[in-house]
This record gives C-alpha cells, structure tokens and sequence, in this order.
C-alpha cells in the first residue's frame, strides 16, 4: 500500500491549501471538478490508482475540503494555488484535470503555471462570456445550499435525471462546498478552444464515448487548436471513463512522451 503524507501550503494571498502526496514515480498533480475536494467527488478511487506508477499530488482548491478562502475570487489567484502545488511537487510534474479543473488546467498553463505535460478529462468550453448564472447562484446559495446544488447539477451542468437519481444525499462537506461553484460560474463563460492555440505542453484530451456531445466537441476543438495534442475517446458513461481504461491511457502517453518526446498525433 502507499503511504500518504499531507500538509498544508499557502498561497500569495495567504490562503491555506492543504494537499496529500502518494505513490512513486513521475509526477502528477491533480486537479479536481467543481466543489469537490480530496475527500469528496466522483473520482476518489483514482489517485491510489495511479500511485501505482507515479507520484500522486491532490490538493483541495480553495473554498473545498480543508483549504481555506478569500472574500474575493479570481481565478489568478488559482493560478498562484497551482504554482505552490507544482512548486511543491518538484520540476516535471504534469498536471491531471477533470471537468472544470481541467480546463482551469488549461487556463493556468496558457497564463505560464510551469506544468509539463496536460492530461485532460472533458474540459468544459463556455465561450459565451456573458454566460449569466452568477446572480441566480448567489441567491440560491443565500436561500439553501441543497437546493442550490440541486440547481446547479441539474440546470448548469445538464447531469441526466437517471444519472443523477443515483447520487447519495448531500452530506455535511458537500453543503460546505457549495459556494465554489461561483468559482467556476466566474472563470468558465469566455472560454474558447482557439485561446489555447500558443499551448506547448504536450497534451491528452480524453472522453468517455457516451458522454455528452458538447464534451465530446470540446474535445474534439481542443485537439484541432492545441499543436502537440492527441484525442482518446474512451469506454464509459456519461462524464465519466472506466478507472482501468483511464489509468491506462494516462500511463501509456505519459510513456510515450518520456521515450520519444513531443510528437503531434493526428487523429
């Protein structure tokens, strides 16, 4: 079994992250979805899975889990969170993202977070700036955690009904978290695949075949607009891959990037 260490590091603006490391081998830090955090999310089981072969950094974004936050949110102030973690992790980490941590993996490696290499689980695109579900979040926030939510899983990110029966009762840290979704309502409307096209990172963009095709477009637009991309479509369901196939298709390009260097892969 792994041994895992955690701690604590503070970013620029005096915010407390807290993190935990696992595993041996290259470096991969992770980035985590909406309101989830090292304890709480869809993917909990993933990052054991991948200290199998490689040094594994969590950390719990600000407003998630343990780390603390700041009155005001800009997502650069992001940005200065990842650069502790990459920092901490050492020289030649990549970077693991899913749903909107990846595209704020994304956005943080376009603003020079040094990150060498993006493994990317359906980004979310939102070109639309004026995207305008800010002031509806607040006031459900202001009302009721559960019911906002509710709202948000339903309304913002579209989850199925037979999807989304199946989801536990919120527990007391997934009410916690609730108001980092105006994290991601701030810095997602205004993106678009074409901002990403100075991107040198060697980059997998990743999809589940049944998963939504907006995603599936997403990804399809970021591997046309990132120079040293490849796009794998994967067996799973709807925003989410099979654990075995995902770790798999992680390990093999990160393999593959290490023997032969950045080759742009057409599909």
């Amino acid at each position: 079994m792994n041994a895992t260490t955690s701690g604590v590091t503070t970013s620029t603006d005096g915010v407390p992250i807290a993190w935990s490391r696992q595993g041996e081998g290259p470096t991969i830090v992770m980035i985590s979805c909406v309101m989830a955090s090292r304890t709480t999310g869809p993917q909990l089981s993933l990052p054991a899975a991948l200290a199998q072969q490689h040094t594994v950094v969590t950390y719990d974004r600000r407003g998630t889990g343990e780390s603390g936050t700041a009155a005001a949110y800009s997502v650069e102030r992001e940005f200065d969170d990842l650069a502790q973690i990459m920092e901490m992790a050492g020289p030649g980490a990549a970077v693991y993202g899913f749903s909107s941590g990846a595209t704020l993996a994304l956005l943080a490696a376009a603003h020079g977070v040094e990150i060498s290499q993006l493994l990317l689980l359906e980004p979310p695109l939102i070109p639309d700036p004026s995207l305008g579900h800010l002031a509806e979040a607040r006031r459900r926030l202001s009302l009721d955690r559960a019911d906002a939510r509710r709202w948000f899983d339903e309304s913002v990110t579209g989850i199925p009904t037979e999807v989304r029966a199946q989801f536990p009762p919120f527990s007391d840290s997934d009410l916690a978290d609730a108001p980092a979704m105006l994290h991601e309502l701030t810095f997602l409307p205004g993106t678009d695949a074409a901002q990403f096209a100075d991107l040198r990172q060697p980059t997998l963009l990743m999809a589940s075949e049944r998963t939504a095709s907006y995603l599936i477009g997403c990804v399809q637009a970021l591997a046309a607009a990132i120079p040293d991309s490849q796009l794998s479509l994967l067996p799973g369901v709807w925003h989410g891959v099979d654990e075995d196939d995902l770790v798999t298709a992680i390990q093999n390009f990160v393999i593959d990037r290490e023997k032969h260097g950045a080759v742009k892969v057409s599909e």
